[in-house]
Order: C-alpha cells, then structure tokens, then sequence
C-alpha cells in the first residue's frame, strides 16, 4: 500500500491538475494475458505465412514483405472493435479526476467510456507524420463542483486503432514514432507545456526494462517530476539494469500486494471527489453515444433532435444543431483557425452530451 504521506501528496497533485497518469501495455487484460500480448497472438494465427520474425521482448514483427503491413493494421483494428477489457480499472480511471491520462496503447476505452457514461472529455494521438492541433482543456486546481467536472485529456503517444497507419507494429514504426517525437512534428508543445509542470507520475502496466520504454521516459521529461510511482514492478532480475532504472528515474515501485488505483479510487470516493457518472441507458441515449464515440457527430445531433421532440429541452437541442452548421460552414469555408474550430467542436459534443442525459 502507498504510504499515507505519499497517497496525501499524489491527491493533491491531482486536485492540482499536476499528476501524470501514463498507462502501459499490461494494464488492460484478456483472457489472462495483456491486450497486447492477445492482439500479437491473433495476428501470428492469421499472417504467420507472412511474418519472418517476432521479436517478443519488444513485441514487434519483421514481415516477409512489407506490402502486407497495410493488411495487417487493419487487422488491428477489427480485433479492438471485439475487445472489452474488465470495466473496473476503465471506470476508476474515468472516475478518479485526472486532468491528463497518457498511454501507449492505440485503443480508445477512455474516450468511449466516458462518452457513454455522459462525461465530456478530449482525446488526440500523436501521429509522426503530422502534428494536428487540438484542445487541451484546463487543468487548474480544483476542489468539489469544479473537480468533479473537470475535463480530462487522453492522449494516445503510439497510434490509435482509428488511424492504422499510425499503428506500431515492427521496428520501422517504432522509429518512425521516435523520429518523429525527437524531430518534427514533435511532441505538441500543449501538451510538453502541461508536462513541464507536472509533479508527480503515476505509471501503470509498465515493463521498464524495455529500452523504447526508457526513451519515451525521457521525452516525457519524467526526471523533472518531483514524484513517480509504479504499480507491481515488473524489473527485471539483472541488477546492472535493476540499478539503473531506480537511479535513472527514481521511480518508486510498490510491491505485488499494492493496488494504488483502488486506493486512490476509495480516497477520492470518501472525499466525495469522484466523477459523477451517469450510464445513459435509455436508447435514444445509447445511440447518440455510440455515434459520438465513432466522431459522426451529425448523426448525433440528428438523433438527438429527434429524441427531443416536444421535450422542455427540445430548444436547447435545436440551437446545438444550429451551433454545428456553423462549425461546419467554417470548416468548409476556412473562416476560422482549426484551433477555433476544435474549441467550438468539442463545445458542440459537451452540449450534445448533457441534453442525453436528461432523456
């Protein structure tokens, strides 16, 4: 268990919008093995003809022929459309006020999570081709109402099942997201700015032996962080690299017995600081999340406007509406700046959301 001292710091700096949560590939589990690991087997079943190697300490692939990579993350893809990991660990996740949760996972139970819970949030990934802007909602402290309903940011830092071109799946995509990290784009500067002053890190289904793992450490500039804890330390036996990982980044590791997430879950509950989550489970509402987890926000809104009909809030509906043709004509015309418009779009999906929950 954290010791209470530590728990009481981590707490405040997550009131204070300055924690960190980054979540590795062992985090989510299927089957008994990790997301990733499942998704690695599934893929040696159906391209085994087509692999030549399988690195599995890094857990990347060398293909016979790179033209069948195309094919091979749009297996990707389809597989994550079937997986729904354990809810629990998802739900605490959503549920403990983070301002900004990092992973290197391509998936997107967060988002969706949340969107089917009625809680507005932000989601981007980095893509090593290109840096698009986004929004990055405001992390300021906050206590009771105002933490309750703060807006987290999920940032996917290795691809997203939604763009499989940004998948990594062998060497050459690992490199072509470290160059593209170290060179240009680069990381976003909101997001390296909401870094800068973050003072504790909290990892999660790390294994730090990993030399990618190390580096995307450095990146993060985890060393100017006055705290960072990790959740049943996976080191490795050899001691040369053991010692290296405690000195390097001064990670403090809990033990087997440890659930940190849950203790954090319950701190948080007994301050009654915890996330209101609301399941929209009428069917009107149930669509219209399903729509805004697959980014078809017309469809949305034209769901909701026919939910709403001879509703109180019917009018609340018809002016989001109006409020999306005019992102839209912005957006066709180029009136306004993509920041802008993200801003106006994420307002558009925040409104649509707290009208589903009232049907």
């Amino acid at each position: 268990m954290l010791p209470s001292a530590d728990l009481q710091r981590l707490m405040a700096d997550i009131k204070s919008g300055k924690c960190a949560l980054v979540l590795g590939p062992e985090i989510f589990q299927i089957e008994g093995q990790s997301i990733q690991s499942y998704i690695r087997q599934r893929l040696m079943d159906t391209f085994g003809e087509q692999i030549a190697a399988y690195y599995e300490r890094d857990g990347f692939f060398l293909l016979k022929n790179p033209d069948d990579k195309p094919e091979m993350q749009d297996e990707v893809q389809f597989q994550y459309k079937d997986l729904h990991p354990p809810e629990t660990t998802l739900r605490q996740i959503v549920e403990i006020p983070f301002s900004l949760v990092l992973s290197v996972n391509p998936d997107t139970f967060l988002r969706d999570l949340s969107f089917a819970c009625g809680l507005p949030n932000r989601f981007a990934t980095f893509d090593a081709r290109k840096q698009e802007e986004f929004e990055m909602p405001d992390g300021a402290e906050a206590d009771g109402t105002a933490l309750r309903e703060r807006i987290p940011m999920y940032y996917n830092l290795c691809g997203c099942v939604e763009r499989p071109s940004t998948l990594v799946l062998d060497y050459d995509d690992l490199f072509r997201l470290l160059e593209g990290m170290l060179g240009a784009p680069k990381l976003p500067e909101k997001l390296m700015a909401r870094l800068k002053d973050t003072t504790s890190y909290l990892f999660l289904g790390f294994q730090f032996d990993r030399w990618h793992t190390q580096l995307i450490l450095r990146l993060l500039d985890v060393k100017n962080a006055a705290r960072r804890f990790a959740v049943q330390s996976p080191l490795p036996k050899e001691k040369d690299t053991e010692a290296f990982l405690l000195n390097q980044f001064r990670i403090k590791f809990l033990g087997d017995d440890a659930d940190l997430l849950s203790q954090l879950h319950q701190s948080f509950k007994e301050a009654d600081l915890l996330r209101p989550v609301n399941q929209l489970d009428t069917p009107a509402g149930q669509e219209i999340t399903a729509f805004l987890q697959k980014g078809k926000l017309d469809k949305a809104i034209a769901r909701l406007i026919d939910a709403t009909k001879g509703k109180d809030f019917s009018d609340e509906a018809t002016l989001i509406s109006a409020r999306y043709q005019q992102w839209n004509e912005q957006k066709t015309k180029g009136l306004s700046e993509m920041r802008e418009l993200n801003v106006i779009y994420n307002q558009v999906c925040d409104g649509v959301l707290q009208i589903a929950k009232q049907l």
